[in-house]
């Protein structure tokens, strides 16, 4: 982490490596036309241990580069990889809502950010020289309602986005817990704690925060899910119909489905029985075989772990066990399995698999 500033060109190129490594654990993707997506909390908590922290009514508000620009068309997604849809903070803070069942808040600026990366750096360059606090589109409504706060954001400048401190100085958030999940490159969380801090001195940041390098966010699911359970939350249990069984050979593995049409129309299909599957190996990295029909699709950049259920191209179904990037549709994800024993439950070469619902 860098703490201080010494000269003009020195702070020239921290930003650049800052803003490139946004990563850590987050930034993400975004439609300035899009509705803010408030989606509501769960009403009934888990009958565990864990039931008061899941009862509590959570916000997960957080900026990205991606909700904040006018994508180009001609946009290196080489160069700018955290401004193509889903961004890095925003796929980090749609598994913390999964997780938490909180409601989702995008900081959105009035003048979006350009695009282009040496353009975007720019501005935030000098927004920050200047100490500005951007216009946002839309605030949250009746902030009161919220007693936990999950805070995404970016490493910009060593520190954050301005427009999370237009954010935080339009709220009030005395009282409130907030938890800290930032992406970022090599600069780390710099000094973005300290400012968020320093801007809302009467709530209670914890020192639990979870951080990934940008490059990383995309396959940071599992720990992020973890870290959230840690803090003693955990989504409800799943509603009947919502695990799939995998019988491949001896072994029988259940996978947790998504919620989502795909995974929907997956269900309807196998409510008619089981359904077999003489699955492929590809590139050491997968096992596909044919759905012998075509569902809808909910594509998104994607980068796969062991045990990951994927449709590709609508009708195909694959199994991952080793990681892979590109645009698919998630059906859900295998339990309690990893890579190595994954590998040997499905062997090499062709495999039979049969999927049903749990009952």
């Amino acid at each position: 982490m860098m703490k201080k500033r010494w000269m003009a060109t020195l702070l020239a190129s921290a930003l650049i490596v800052s803003l490139a490594g946004c990563s850590g654990r987050t930034e993400e993707s975004t439609d300035e036309s899009r509705p803010v997506q408030m989606q509501e909390d769960t009403e009934n908590g888990n009958e565990s241990q864990n039931t008061a922290e899941t009862q509590r009514k959570v916000l997960i508000a957080y900026f990205s580069w991606a909700d904040n620009a006018i994508l180009e068309e001609d946009v290196d997604a080489t160069t700018s990889p955290s401004v193509i849809p889903p961004g890095n903070v925003q796929q980090l803070a749609g598994w913390v809502q999964e997780e938490t069942g909180g409601d989702l808040f995008s900081i959105r600026v009035a003048d979006p950010y350009p695009s282009d990366w040496d353009e975007c750096l720019e501005r935030a360059n000098d927004e920050r020289a200047e100490d500005e606090r951007p216009e946002l589109v839309e605030n949250v409504e009746n902030l009161d309602q919220y007693d936990t706060v999950f805070l995404g954001y970016p490493n910009w400048w060593y520190g954050v986005p301005m427009a999370l401190l237009s954010f935080l100085e339009e709220n009030d958030f005395a009282g409130k817990q907030i938890y800290l999940f930032c992406s970022h490159g090599t600069g780390g969380l710099a000094d973005s704690v300290e400012i968020i801090t320093d801007t809302v001195p009467d709530a209670e940041i914890s020192d639990q925060i979870f951080d990934c390098y940008e490059e990383d966010a995309a396959s940071s699911r599992e720990e992020i899910v973890r870290w959230v359970q840690e803090l003693g939350y955990k989504a409800d249990s799943q509603e009947d119909g919502d695990t799939l069984n995998l019988q491949i050979g001896d072994a029988t593995l259940t996978a947790t489905l998504e919620d989502n049409s795909s995974a929907q129309a997956l269900k309807e299909m196998l409510a008619d029985g089981p359904v077999t599957l003489n699955m492929q190996d590809y590139e050491n990295m997968e096992k596909v075989g044919s759905l012998g029909q075509s569902l809808p699709t909910n594509d998104e950049q994607i980068t796969t772990e062991a045990g990951d259920l994927i449709l590709y191209q609508g009708n195909s179904f694959v199994i991952y066990y080793a990681p892979n990037s590109w645009n698919f549709t998630r059906l859900g994800k295998i339990n309690d399995v990893n890579e190595e024993e994954l590998r040997a439950i499905l062997g090499e070469g062709d495999v039979t698999v049969s999927l049903s619902l749990a009952e």
